[in-house]
Parts: C-alpha cells; sequence; structure tokens
C-alpha cells in the first residue's frame, strides 16, 4: 500500500474514495449489461451519484488550494506565483500526460481531439471529444482552476472571498443561460460549474468559524449521517429535476460535510482501505475510462475492475510518486535558498 503521510488533512482521502468508487460503480453501470448495476433504475441512480462524486472532487480541491494559499499569504502578504504553478504542474501533469499519451499511442483520435486533451479545454468540448479522454473534462475544469485562482488571490483575500460570492451567483445564471440557449453540455462546462470549486473556496476562508458550528451540531455520529444522507438526497433530486439554478446548493452541503468529516476525524473515512484508495484516487479517475466504459476482451466487470486498479497503482507507483519526491526535493531546495536570502 501507499505511504500515509501524516500530514494529510484526516477524513479527506476517505471522501476521495467514496467519491472515485461512485464515479467507477456510475460508469461501469452503463457497460456491463450482465451485472445487477445494468437495471435501469440502479443506472440512473448511479449516473446522477457519479456526477456528485466529481462535484465532491471539485470542493475539496478547491477547500484545498485556498487552504494552502491562505497559509501564504497569511505568511508573506503575497502569493508567489511561479512557485505555485511549479508545484501544481508536478503533481497534476505528469500523470495526466502519460495517460494521454497512452491513449493517443494506442488509439485512433484526431489531431483536434488531441489537442483538447493536451490544452486542458475538454470542458468546452466534451460531446467532440475522443471517448477514452472525455473524462479529462473534470481535469481541464480543476486546471483552469489552477491557472486562475492565485491570480484573483494575490489581489488581496478580501477580493478573492468577494469574488468567490459571485462566482456562486453567477454560475447558476450561466447555468440557465446555455441550458436555454440548447448548449446540452452545460454540466461539464468550467463557467456554468465553477460554484462547486466555488464552495469549495468558501469553506478554506471560513473553515474555522464553521467548525464551531459543526463542532456543536453536526459531530455526533447520528447528525453526521443524516447530514451526509441529506446531502447526498437532495443533491441527487436537484440534479435528477434539472433545477440548475439550484444546484449550487449540492456544493454547499458538499463543502459542509467536509467540514464535519473533518471536525469527526472519522474513523470509517480514515480507515486505511479507504485511504488508500483515496490516495489512488487520481490514478483511478485517468485509468477507469478505458476499463469502465468500453466493451471488449475480458468484457467482465471483476477482472475490469482489477486491471483498473493494477494500472492505476503502477501510476501512483512509477509516476505520482516519484513526482512528489521530486517536488519535496525542490521545496526544499527552494527554502533553503530563501532562508539564506533572508540571513543576508
Amino acid at each position: 500500500m501507499p505511504n500515509l503521510s501524516a500530514n494529510r488533512i484526516p477524513s479527506l482521502d476517505g471522501l476521495r474514495a467514496i467519491s472515485i468508487w461512485a464515479v467507477l460503480l456510475g460508469h461501469a453501470s452503463a457497460h456491463f449489461v450482465s451485472i445487477p448495476l445494468h437495471t435501469h433504475t440502479i443506472r440512473y441512480a448511479l449516473a446522477i451519484l457519479s456526477y456528485f462524486g466529481v462535484t465532491v472532487f471539485f470542493v475539496i480541491s478547491g477547500f484545498l488550494i485556498t487552504t494552502l494559499l491562505c497559509r501564504e499569504y497569511s505568511r508573506t502578504s503575497e502569493i508567489n506565483l511561479a512557485q505555485f504553478y511549479r508545484r501544481r504542474a508536478i503533481r497534476i501533469l505528469p500523470a495526466s500526460l502519460f495517460y494521454v499519451t497512452i491513449v493517443l499511442l494506442l488509439g485512433h483520435s484526431s489531431i483536434v481531439q488531441s489537442i483538447y486533451a493536451f490544452t486542458f479545454t475538454t470542458t468546452y468540448f466534451f460531446s467532440e471529444a475522443y471517448k477514452p479522454l472525455q473524462h479529462l473534462w473534470s481535469l481541464s475544469v480543476e486546471e483552469q482552476f489552477y491557472l486562475l485562482w492565485p491570480l484573483v488571490f494575490a489581489t488581496g483575500v478580501r477580493n478573492a472571498r468577494r469574488y468567490c460570492w459571485i462566482i456562486m451567483i453567477a454560475s447558476p445564471l450561466m447555468r440557465i443561460l446555455l441550458r436555454h440557449n440548447g448548449y446540452a453540455e452545460y454540466s461539464h462546462c468550467a463557467p456554468a460549474i465553477a460554484d462547486s470549486l466555488a464552495a469549495g473556496c468558501l469553506l478554506g476562508f471560513y473553515q474555522d468559524r464553521l467548525g464551531e458550528f459543526v463542532k456543536r451540531y453536526l459531530i455526533s455520529p447520528v447528525s453526521f449521517l443524516l447530514l451526509c444522507a441529506g446531502t447526498v438526497g437532495i443533491a441527487g433530486v436537484l440534479y435528477k429535476t434539472n433545477l440548475v439554478l439550484l444546484w449550487g446548493l449540492a456544493p454547499c452541503l458538499i463543502a459542509l460535510t467536509t467540514s464535519a468529516a473533518i471536525e469527526r476525524k472519522d474513523p470509517f473515512l480514515n480507515s486505511r482501505l479507504l485511504v488508500w484508495t483515496g490516495l489512488l484516487s487520481y490514478s483511478l479517475y485517468l485509468w477507469q475510462q478505458p476499463f469502465m466504459v468500453f466493451d471488449g476482451p475480458l468484457n467482465y466487470f471483476s477482472i475490469r475492475l482489477v486491471l483498473t486498479f493494477a494500472v492505476a497503482y503502477i501510476s501512483y507507483r512509477f509516476v505520482e510518486q516519484p513526482m512528489l519526491r521530486f517536488r519535496a526535493r525542490v521545496a526544499v531546495s527552494s527554502n533553503v535558498r530563501n532562508t539564506a536570502i533572508d540571513a543576508a
């Protein structure tokens, strides 16, 4: 199993694990006709749950990045953009480019479809994307967030917080506008779902204050389970009924649930197996697509699932982990140089 870092925020890897399982089961239910998951009602529910799982990823990303930027800004009164982009590039690009390169070498995508993948613009061309790369729409949403959010944050914490609230208002209006004009892929378009990231960012800003509320009312097992059930249930109703104006409520509830999970240090979410799956979640998300959404040889769900985890672990072990160690060495080297400069 991957090594578990003592510096990771409790429960987040467990939430990632549940989210990636939602994606895996949602995709599998649409393609493996011999399994009970393919039953129409279950398949429809899992499709909604899969989208919910991706929304959880967005909320967690917004929360983590904002928390890191808040710490840096409070410490230095500025944001080191070059350092931020370097950290994100080392974290995200190697595994994704490795996956994209393998797919392009073995597949039959067009030049335009390859450009969508390499430029992280699949979010705007979901229906036109090469199917093994179609799921990169969510990664392109996150990459655009990583590009723009530190620029906003560099103008000041107050401006960044105000920008989040603007996004929470603007994104629902964007969804309505796109849907009204017949843009069928509005649910995959970055500006229309930016409120999922903004909700996570707001959690980063208000976690300390929200934590007090959570400790008072949502820390018990019963209240936490009710919150989780209510979050999934309300999100499901909103997605099923296409109440796009209110879709922003789902990431807000996810943010509240995330805060409660962190404060509880929930034993289930922090169980070793779930945390291990959460650590693999990025590679699992990348590699599940060719195994879970295509018919072909070894067309058995159990076999495909094992292959998905096997290839994801290879990616994690030999691509993600070496780059994370490299990033750690770069960070140490940078801190040493900065200390020397300060001393001088």
